[in-house]
């Protein structure tokens, strides 16, 4: 059984834009991502293809459900190099495991 969810424009607005209602915010499904391209999410380079066209937002909620773990390259390159290239955008893990969120504050901790 498949059920649709729908959204009223209100809520979209809600969710994704700011006071003036320019669109700031995205979310970005993770699993999506790995499905699509059927790799581990362990590599700096698919952390940057996930980043590739999030430089017009300011927040990004990166939702890791379904997602087991990721590597220490590729949560090096989203919560410590990017962010650094990038102080401007707010990058938020959400629905992270304990394994998602070791590997997350080990990079933030590295220098």
């Amino acid at each position: 059984m498949v059920i649709l969810a729908f959204r009223t424009t209100k809520e979209v607005f809600k969710k994704y834009t700011n006071e003036e209602y320019v669109f700031d915010r995205t979310e970005i499904t993770i699993h999506l991502a790995k499905e699509y391209w059927g790799f581990p999410l362990i590599s700096r380079s698919l952390a940057k293809r996930i980043l590739s066209n999030i430089d017009n937002f300011k927040n990004v909620f990166l939702d890791f459900s379904g997602i087991d773990s990721i590597g220490q390259g590729f949560a090096d390159e989203v919560f410590r190099v990017y962010r650094n290239k990038k102080p401007e955008i707010t990058i938020l893990p959400i629905n992270e495991n304990s394994n998602i969120r070791f590997m997350i504050e080990r990079a933030l901790k590295a220098k």
